[in-house]
């Protein structure tokens, strides 16, 4: 894209990841974004998460006080839990490049970079609509939960095809399956040699 994107073309965007996912990966690629731009955006994304998240229980906490420990470190502890989810998405960025690269994908990781950031805003979205919903019709924000985490996998799926150019939405899935062992399995070992248990809630 040759100018800078306002407020029509996010919405357009938008709009498009949720019913045209291909041709919006496709048109996030041909925007050929500096991939340190992509990391900021990803970290930007890790703490406007964050926040949201914790805003959402703060409006909406649990009736039973005690489960108010149970929520996770994100209301405990935003920033840390801000950048557990930076890094945890970067290694996702890593995996998904090197795992499809193996898987025959032609990718770079600034292509898989940008694309999941866009993902991270599309969930940001999500989070401030099921935030709205939690207040004036929790049940429909339950059923928005749970269509965005089916659609959202789809997308996924697109995008990682369109990144490696598989042509294949199975070898997409072979290559989030093996992303997300290689990421259970990194932060495994990054938390026994910190000697501090997995953290819930990410």
């Amino acid at each position: 894209m040759g100018r800078t994107m306002n407020g029509s073309d996010f919405w357009a965007l938008v709009r498009q990841s949720l019913f045209e996912p291909r041709s919006a990966a496709s048109r996030l690629l041909a925007m050929r974004l500096p991939v340190e731009a992509g990391w900021l955006g990803l970290a930007l994304m890790s703490v406007l998460n964050t926040l949201v998240y914790v805003l959402s229980i703060l409006m909406s906490p649990p009736a039973d006080p005690m489960a108010m420990g149970m929520v996770g470190p994100a209301f405990h502890m935003p920033a840390l839990f801000a950048m557990v989810l930076f890094g945890a998405l970067a290694i996702t960025v890593v995996a998904l490049t090197h795992v499809g690269r193996w898987l025959g994908g032609q990718g770079a990781l600034g292509d898989v970079l940008v694309l999941l950031t866009w993902m991270q805003v599309l969930r940001l979205l999500v989070q401030v609509a099921v935030g709205v919903l939690a207040l004036v019709a929790p049940a429909l924000g339950a059923l928005v939960v749970m269509v965005a985490g089916l659609w959202g996998l789809v997308i996924l799926l697109v995008f990682v095809d369109a990144a490696h150019g598989f042509g294949s939405l199975f070898r997409a899935a072979g290559t989030v399956v093996g992303a997300v062992v290689a990421l259970a399995v990194v932060l495994s070992v990054i938390f026994s040699l910190l000697g501090v248990p997995m953290m819930g809630g990410i």
